[in-house]
């Protein structure tokens, strides 16, 4: 029986050049069951999507990246884009918020480019996980144990290829939020990482 999510908090970390599909349809999937949600960005107003080839909708921002703590949340949403994640990759505040995740074993979902900002932390080696294919050589040599899958669940980490695995990233993202906390290992520390 799938455990009751309602109340808990997730941040969904964006910025501007999101996959609009893979914002909203996950944003609408854990509020239907009940979560709280905040699309939280380095961006101070509003994040503006991007729809296949073109430009899509604006969103507002709840709380910037800025003075928003991980702690408050249950679960971290990744969403893919090109643009997105190439732009949060290289912001350490981003790369720091989305680390506190993977260092308490907190669920993170991740889709398509989304896991993308997680090479940053240096926490990958040994998990295994899925992509948009573009980013699995970026992924292996990160030490993941690459798996072309509609979804993969290591450990609370969700991750699925694209938006045709919406389905299943969904399913998965908010079991793994109704699991709550998973036990972290030795191998994930990343004491001796420079970012």
């Amino acid at each position: 029986m799938a455990r009751d999510v309602t109340g808990k908090k997730v941040a969904i970390l964006t910025d501007t050049g999101f996959e609009e599909v893979e914002l909203t349809s996950p944003m609408n999937a854990l509020e239907q069951a009940g979560a709280v949600v905040h699309i939280v960005s380095p961006q101070k107003n509003k994040v503006k999507g991007w729809n296949h080839d073109h430009w899509g909708i604006e969103l507002p921002v709840d709380k910037n990246l800025s003075g928003t703590n991980p702690e408050d949340y249950d679960m971290l949403v990744l969403p893919g884009g090109v643009m997105n994640p190439d732009t949060l990759r290289l912001n350490k505040e981003a790369v720091s918020f989305a680390q506190h995740f993977l260092e308490q074993g907190k669920p993170l979902a991740a889709i398509c480019h989304g896991p993308q900002t997680l090479i940053e932390t240096g926490m990958l080696d040994g998990r295994t996980m899925t992509s948009y294919p573009s980013i699995k050589t970026d992924l292996v040599n990160a030490g993941v144990n690459w798996e072309d899958k509609e979804v993969i669940v290591d450990n609370g980490l969700v991750t699925s290829r694209s938006p045709k695995d919406l389905d299943a990233f969904n399913k998965k993202m908010i079991e793994e939020l109704g699991e709550g906390k998973h036990a972290t290992t030795g191998q994930f520390t990343h004491s001796d990482k420079n970012f």
